[in-house]
């Protein structure tokens, strides 16, 4: 029993990180519920390095260095999604079209503006939070982000019968729902941020329901960086 929670943890690991580790048995159906555990892994990392490394380099040199080190380490996986539906929603074509656009490789002239936007939006948002000296964010922030994706995969079906938005939400849904007993530590710790979390959750589960037809491995991303940005947000605007 211990081995395979352990082979699902590393699976999870694995899957989602680009930290060293690789399960001898694949099982990202039983992993799923290790999200928020990858999420403080990452959430650790970040907050180690800003804590650490903030009183020797500037606020705008740091805010750089962890945006990179974040999605060097595991928000490039999620930042393609987001770029795609982004494209996708831009199009003002059918669900079957917009589904279409999301499966291709290239990115169209809106999602480089877009991506643009975010990008600069999350450094401000980075910057702020360093300048104010409230660490925290950075720990809670990937825990947010994967929550938020677990529980729209609670509230949605797949949209088609295969790739990583079918695996997730046709994984164990009662590890799923284990896993939601997170965001009462978001909200000892974040109460607005996480309530704002929580809003878009339930706004992105509508607009996917009504654009896709469900969930895909793409919009699982997008909810993920989406509610990282937000939630930077929040805890920016709740300590200003």
């Amino acid at each position: 029993m211990l081995k395979e929670e352990w082979e699902a943890f590393a699976s999870c690991v694995a899957f989602f990180t680009r930290f060293p580790i690789s399960p001898r048995i694949f099982r990202l159906d039983k992993g799923i519920f290790y999200l928020p555990f990858v999420a403080f892994l990452l959430g650790g990392l970040s907050f180690f390095l800003a804590k650490t490394l903030a009183p020797y380099i500037p606020p705008k040199f740091l805010a750089f260095f962890l945006l990179v080190t974040g999605y060097f380490v595991a928000d490039f996986f999620h930042f393609d999604g987001l770029l795609d539906w982004a494209d996708a929603l831009a199009s003002y074509g059918d669900r079957q079209k917009k589904l279409a656009i999301m499966k291709t490789p290239e990115v169209g002239a809106l999602g480089v503006l877009f991506a643009f936007f975010f990008l600069l939006g999350e450094y401000l948002l980075t910057l702020g939070l360093l300048e104010k000296g409230l660490f925290l964010a950075f720990l809670f922030k990937p825990l947010a982000g994967r929550l938020a994706s677990a529980l729209i995969a609670l509230m949605l079906p797949p949209a088609k019968k295969e790739g990583l938005g079918f695996l997730f939400v046709s994984g164990s849904r009662k590890r799923l729902w284990a896993s939601q007993v997170f965001w009462l530590l978001l909200f000892y710790f974040a109460p607005l941020p996480t309530a704002f979390t929580l809003l878009l959750v339930f706004a992105l589960s509508r607009s996917f329901k009504k654009d896709f037809g469900g969930l895909t491995g793409d919009l699982l991303g997008a909810t993920i960086m989406l509610c990282q940005w937000l939630f930077l947000a929040g805890f920016l605007f709740a300590n200003f």
